[in-house]
Protein backbone atom coordinates (compact mmCIF):
# COMPACT_ATOMS: atom_id res chain seq x y z
CA UNK A 1 0.00 0.00 0.00
CA UNK A 2 1.50 3.07 -1.25
CA UNK A 3 0.93 6.10 1.59
CA UNK A 4 0.20 9.66 0.07
CA UNK A 5 -0.88 11.90 3.21
CA UNK A 6 0.99 11.62 6.81
CA UNK A 7 -2.26 10.45 9.01
CA UNK A 8 -3.60 12.60 11.94
CA UNK A 9 -3.65 11.02 15.03
CA UNK A 10 -6.28 13.04 17.48
CA UNK A 11 -5.10 12.41 21.06
CA UNK A 12 -7.76 13.85 22.77
CA UNK A 13 -9.45 10.55 23.85
CA UNK A 14 -6.57 8.75 24.81
CA UNK A 15 -7.33 8.88 28.52
CA UNK A 16 -10.77 7.56 28.19
CA UNK A 17 -10.33 5.33 24.65
CA UNK A 18 -6.38 4.83 24.53
CA UNK A 19 -6.68 1.59 22.47
CA UNK A 20 -8.79 3.71 19.66
CA UNK A 21 -5.67 6.22 19.82
CA UNK A 22 -2.95 3.09 20.11
CA UNK A 23 -4.42 1.62 16.81
CA UNK A 24 -3.99 5.02 14.91
CA UNK A 25 -0.48 5.14 15.93
CA UNK A 26 0.23 1.78 15.19
CA UNK A 27 -1.17 1.83 11.95
CA UNK A 28 0.93 5.36 11.18
CA UNK A 29 3.98 3.52 12.98
CA UNK A 30 4.08 0.39 10.31
CA UNK A 31 3.53 2.41 7.63
CA UNK A 32 4.82 5.62 7.29
CA UNK A 33 6.62 6.18 10.04
CA UNK A 34 5.12 9.74 10.61
CA UNK A 35 1.74 11.11 12.19
CA UNK A 36 0.38 14.51 12.85
CA UNK A 37 -0.49 14.18 17.18
CA UNK A 38 -3.37 17.07 17.46
CA UNK A 39 -4.73 17.88 20.90
CA UNK A 40 -1.98 16.98 22.89
CA UNK A 41 -0.82 19.32 26.17
CA UNK A 42 2.02 21.52 24.95
CA UNK A 43 -0.38 24.81 24.80
CA UNK A 44 0.02 27.17 22.01
CA UNK A 45 1.68 30.09 23.90
CA UNK A 46 4.44 28.22 25.28
CA UNK A 47 5.06 26.99 21.55
CA UNK A 48 5.21 30.69 20.52
CA UNK A 49 7.29 31.78 23.51
CA UNK A 50 10.09 28.77 22.68
CA UNK A 51 9.95 29.93 18.42
CA UNK A 52 10.04 34.04 19.95
CA UNK A 53 13.32 33.07 22.20
CA UNK A 54 15.06 31.46 18.87
CA UNK A 55 14.62 34.05 16.80
CA UNK A 56 16.32 36.50 19.16
CA UNK A 57 18.76 34.21 19.37
CA UNK A 58 19.48 33.73 15.46
CA UNK A 59 19.16 37.10 15.12
CA UNK A 60 22.56 37.47 17.13
CA UNK A 61 25.71 38.80 15.82
CA UNK A 62 27.49 35.37 14.37
CA UNK A 63 30.43 36.02 16.36
CA UNK A 64 28.27 36.04 19.52
CA UNK A 65 26.51 32.49 18.39
CA UNK A 66 29.74 31.39 18.13
CA UNK A 67 31.35 31.70 21.74
CA UNK A 68 28.40 28.67 21.56
CA UNK A 69 29.70 26.00 19.54
CA UNK A 70 28.08 22.62 20.04
CA UNK A 71 30.50 20.11 22.10
CA UNK A 72 30.66 16.19 22.19
CA UNK A 73 27.71 15.91 24.64
CA UNK A 74 25.41 17.79 21.75
CA UNK A 75 24.82 20.78 23.25
CA UNK A 76 24.96 24.37 21.81
CA UNK A 77 25.43 26.55 18.56
CA UNK A 78 25.66 24.53 14.79
CA UNK A 79 27.08 27.42 12.42
CA UNK A 80 25.52 27.22 8.97
CA UNK A 81 26.95 24.63 6.61
CA UNK A 82 28.36 22.53 9.67
CA UNK A 83 26.06 19.53 9.79
CA UNK A 84 26.06 17.58 6.64
CA UNK A 85 22.94 14.80 7.49
CA UNK A 86 23.85 12.82 4.08
CA UNK A 87 27.06 13.55 3.04
CA UNK A 88 26.89 10.64 0.57
CA UNK A 89 24.52 12.90 -1.97
CA UNK A 90 25.43 16.81 -0.46
CA UNK A 91 28.20 18.76 -1.83
CA UNK A 92 27.97 21.10 1.10
CA UNK A 93 26.33 20.75 4.92
CA UNK A 94 22.97 22.19 5.35
CA UNK A 95 21.76 25.63 4.60
CA UNK A 96 20.53 25.79 8.59
CA UNK A 97 21.74 26.56 12.32
CA UNK A 98 21.12 25.27 15.09
CA UNK A 99 20.83 25.12 18.68
CA UNK A 100 20.82 22.19 21.05
CA UNK A 101 19.79 22.30 24.16
CA UNK A 102 20.98 19.07 26.54
CA UNK A 103 18.33 17.90 28.75
CA UNK A 104 18.00 20.19 31.78
CA UNK A 105 19.52 17.41 34.37
CA UNK A 106 20.92 19.90 37.53
CA UNK A 107 22.77 16.20 38.51
CA UNK A 108 25.65 17.67 35.72
CA UNK A 109 27.04 20.54 35.25
CA UNK A 110 25.06 22.45 32.32
CA UNK A 111 27.18 23.94 29.99
CA UNK A 112 27.09 27.83 29.63
CA UNK A 113 24.04 29.06 28.09
CA UNK A 114 23.43 32.94 26.06
CA UNK A 115 22.31 35.26 28.50
CA UNK A 116 19.26 35.04 26.34
CA UNK A 117 18.57 31.55 27.23
CA UNK A 118 20.14 32.16 30.57
CA UNK A 119 17.30 34.28 31.74
CA UNK A 120 14.72 31.93 30.37
CA UNK A 121 15.67 28.43 31.99
CA UNK A 122 13.13 27.89 33.57
CA UNK A 123 10.97 28.04 30.82
CA UNK A 124 13.08 26.36 28.57
CA UNK A 125 13.64 23.20 31.39
CA UNK A 126 9.22 23.32 31.56
CA UNK A 127 9.28 23.48 27.92
CA UNK A 128 11.52 20.33 27.53
CA UNK A 129 10.36 18.45 30.37
CA UNK A 130 6.50 19.05 28.92
CA UNK A 131 7.94 17.71 25.62
CA UNK A 132 9.02 14.70 27.41
CA UNK A 133 5.78 14.24 29.05
CA UNK A 134 3.93 13.83 25.71
CA UNK A 135 6.76 11.67 24.16
CA UNK A 136 5.69 9.19 26.89
CA UNK A 137 2.36 9.46 26.34
CA UNK A 138 3.14 8.38 22.37
CA UNK A 139 5.56 5.87 23.95
CA UNK A 140 2.77 4.24 26.11
CA UNK A 141 0.79 4.08 23.07
CA UNK A 142 3.26 2.13 21.42
CA UNK A 143 3.35 -0.58 23.23
CA UNK A 144 -0.83 -0.79 24.56
CA UNK A 145 -0.71 -1.33 20.09
CA UNK A 146 2.07 -4.20 20.63
CA UNK A 147 0.30 -5.73 23.20
CA UNK A 148 2.93 -6.07 25.55
CA UNK A 149 2.57 -8.50 28.45
CA UNK A 150 1.99 -7.14 31.74
CA UNK A 151 4.53 -9.29 32.97
CA UNK A 152 7.32 -7.32 30.47
CA UNK A 153 6.09 -4.25 31.60
CA UNK A 154 2.71 -4.00 29.86
CA UNK A 155 1.45 -0.51 28.69
CA UNK A 156 5.02 1.04 30.68
CA UNK A 157 7.73 -0.91 28.50
CA UNK A 158 8.59 1.85 26.60
CA UNK A 159 8.36 4.55 29.45
CA UNK A 160 10.54 2.56 31.35
CA UNK A 161 13.23 2.64 28.80
CA UNK A 162 13.02 6.11 28.56
CA UNK A 163 14.36 8.68 31.78
CA UNK A 164 14.56 12.32 31.49
CA UNK A 165 17.41 12.77 33.76
CA UNK A 166 20.84 11.92 32.70
CA UNK A 167 19.27 10.81 29.05
CA UNK A 168 20.25 11.98 25.22
CA UNK A 169 17.09 13.66 24.75
CA UNK A 170 17.50 17.51 23.03
CA UNK A 171 15.18 20.00 22.56
CA UNK A 172 16.60 22.06 18.94
CA UNK A 173 15.98 25.26 17.73
CA UNK A 174 16.62 25.74 13.87
CA UNK A 175 16.57 28.39 11.81
CA UNK A 176 16.99 28.02 7.96
CA UNK A 177 18.08 31.55 6.51
CA UNK A 178 15.51 33.16 3.47
CA UNK A 179 17.41 33.30 0.12
CA UNK A 180 20.61 31.29 -0.70
CA UNK A 181 19.45 28.76 -3.35
CA UNK A 182 21.48 30.12 -5.77
CA UNK A 183 24.38 30.45 -3.82
CA UNK A 184 23.98 27.06 -2.50
CA UNK A 185 23.82 25.32 -5.22
CA UNK A 186 21.42 22.58 -3.85
CA UNK A 187 17.72 21.93 -4.35
CA UNK A 188 17.61 20.35 -0.94
CA UNK A 189 18.72 22.42 2.41
CA UNK A 190 18.76 19.49 4.85
CA UNK A 191 20.21 16.33 3.63
CA UNK A 192 17.42 13.17 3.03
CA UNK A 193 18.45 11.44 6.57
CA UNK A 194 16.50 9.52 9.32
CA UNK A 195 16.28 10.42 13.03
CA UNK A 196 18.31 8.92 15.65
CA UNK A 197 16.61 7.96 18.78
CA UNK A 198 13.06 6.72 19.43
CA UNK A 199 10.86 9.47 18.08
CA UNK A 200 10.87 12.75 17.57
CA UNK A 201 8.28 15.52 17.92
CA UNK A 202 8.67 18.68 15.34
CA UNK A 203 6.75 21.58 16.13
CA UNK A 204 6.88 24.04 12.26
CA UNK A 205 5.56 27.42 12.45
CA UNK A 206 4.44 29.74 9.24
CA UNK A 207 6.71 28.19 6.80
CA UNK A 208 6.55 24.80 5.32
CA UNK A 209 9.60 22.98 3.96
CA UNK A 210 9.78 19.48 5.14
CA UNK A 211 9.49 16.12 2.81
CA UNK A 212 9.14 12.37 3.98
CA UNK A 213 9.72 9.31 1.83
CA UNK A 214 6.45 8.31 2.11
CA UNK A 215 6.98 4.50 0.03
CA UNK A 216 10.74 4.75 0.45
CA UNK A 217 11.02 5.91 -2.98
CA UNK A 218 8.50 8.91 -3.67
CA UNK A 219 8.42 12.12 -1.80
CA UNK A 220 5.61 13.87 -0.23
CA UNK A 221 5.29 17.19 1.00
CA UNK A 222 4.98 17.27 4.85
CA UNK A 223 2.19 20.27 5.06
CA UNK A 224 1.22 22.86 8.59
CA UNK A 225 -1.43 21.71 10.94
CA UNK A 226 -2.32 24.61 12.72
CA UNK A 227 -1.55 23.41 16.52
CA UNK A 228 -0.23 19.30 15.45
CA UNK A 229 3.20 18.09 16.25
CA UNK A 230 4.59 16.10 13.39
CA UNK A 231 5.85 13.14 14.97
CA UNK A 232 7.97 10.36 13.58
CA UNK A 233 9.80 6.96 14.29
CA UNK A 234 13.57 7.30 14.90
CA UNK A 235 16.27 4.41 14.07
CA UNK A 236 16.49 3.22 17.59
CA UNK A 237 12.39 2.28 17.54
CA UNK A 238 13.16 0.42 14.09
CA UNK A 239 15.50 -1.57 15.89
CA UNK A 240 13.70 -1.69 19.05
CA UNK A 241 10.80 -3.17 17.09
CA UNK A 242 12.76 -5.35 14.50
CA UNK A 243 11.50 -3.22 11.56
CA UNK A 244 7.99 -3.25 12.21
CA UNK A 245 8.06 0.57 12.83
CA UNK A 246 9.58 2.62 10.21
CA UNK A 247 12.06 4.91 10.65
CA UNK A 248 11.25 6.79 7.30
CA UNK A 249 13.75 9.25 5.94
CA UNK A 250 12.75 13.24 5.58
CA UNK A 251 14.65 16.07 4.67
CA UNK A 252 13.78 19.72 4.08
CA UNK A 253 13.96 21.49 0.45
CA UNK A 254 13.59 24.84 -1.06
CA UNK A 255 10.51 26.66 -1.66
CA UNK A 256 9.92 29.62 -3.76
CA UNK A 257 8.99 31.38 -0.38
CA UNK A 258 12.07 30.59 0.95
CA UNK A 259 13.31 33.21 -1.30
CA UNK A 260 11.88 36.12 0.97
CA UNK A 261 11.01 33.84 4.70
CA UNK A 262 13.03 32.68 7.27
CA UNK A 263 12.06 29.02 8.33
CA UNK A 264 11.97 28.13 11.88
CA UNK A 265 11.50 24.71 13.30
CA UNK A 266 12.16 23.03 16.31
CA UNK A 267 12.45 19.24 17.03
CA UNK A 268 12.55 17.31 20.29
CA UNK A 269 14.79 14.24 19.92
CA UNK A 270 13.57 11.28 21.97
CA UNK A 271 16.22 9.02 22.91
CA UNK A 272 15.92 5.76 25.65
CA UNK A 273 18.32 5.49 28.52
CA UNK A 274 21.69 4.83 27.11
CA UNK A 275 21.89 1.61 28.89
CA UNK A 276 18.82 0.19 26.95
CA UNK A 277 19.68 -2.85 24.73
CA UNK A 278 18.44 -2.75 21.39
CA UNK A 279 17.04 -5.79 20.85
CA UNK A 280 13.23 -6.87 19.89
CA UNK A 281 10.48 -5.42 22.38
CA UNK A 282 8.43 -8.44 23.51
CA UNK A 283 5.79 -8.29 21.59
CA UNK A 284 3.50 -10.83 19.49
CA UNK A 285 3.84 -8.78 16.54
CA UNK A 286 7.98 -8.05 16.31
CA UNK A 287 10.33 -10.77 14.89
CA UNK A 288 12.19 -11.87 17.65
CA UNK A 289 15.09 -13.00 15.96
CA UNK A 290 18.55 -11.12 16.83
CA UNK A 291 20.37 -10.88 13.80
CA UNK A 292 23.56 -10.63 15.40
CA UNK A 293 23.53 -11.54 18.62
CA UNK A 294 26.88 -11.16 19.76
CA UNK A 295 26.83 -7.12 19.14
CA UNK A 296 23.82 -6.07 20.29
CA UNK A 297 24.27 -2.12 20.27
CA UNK A 298 22.99 0.06 23.18
CA UNK A 299 21.25 3.21 22.39
CA UNK A 300 23.61 4.94 23.97
CA UNK A 301 26.56 3.28 21.55
CA UNK A 302 24.02 3.64 18.42
CA UNK A 303 23.81 7.29 19.32
CA UNK A 304 27.84 8.16 19.54
CA UNK A 305 27.91 6.78 16.82
CA UNK A 306 25.53 8.21 14.48
CA UNK A 307 26.69 12.11 16.27
CA UNK A 308 30.44 11.02 15.21
CA UNK A 309 29.51 10.39 11.87
CA UNK A 310 27.80 13.66 11.74
CA UNK A 311 29.22 16.41 12.91
CA UNK A 312 32.29 17.81 12.72
CA UNK A 313 33.34 19.19 16.42
CA UNK A 314 34.76 22.32 17.43
CA UNK A 315 36.75 22.63 20.38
Amino acid sequence: MVVETIPIVDFAEFKTNPKKVAQDVFDACKSIGFFYMINHDISEQDIDKAFALSKQFFDLPREEKEKYMIDEENHGYSSLYSETLDPEHQRQGDHKEGFNFRNFDHGKPFAPLPELFDKEEKFLEEFSRNCHATALQILEAFAIALEIPEDKGGKEFFKNGHSYEGSAEILRFLKYPRGGEADYKEPVRAGAHSDYGSITLLFQKDVPGLEVQASRTEWISAPLIPGAITVNVGDQMEMWTNGLFKSTKHRVTFLPEHNHLDRYSMPYFVHPTDTVPLVPAPSKFVDQTIADPDHILTAGQHLRSRLDSTYDYKK
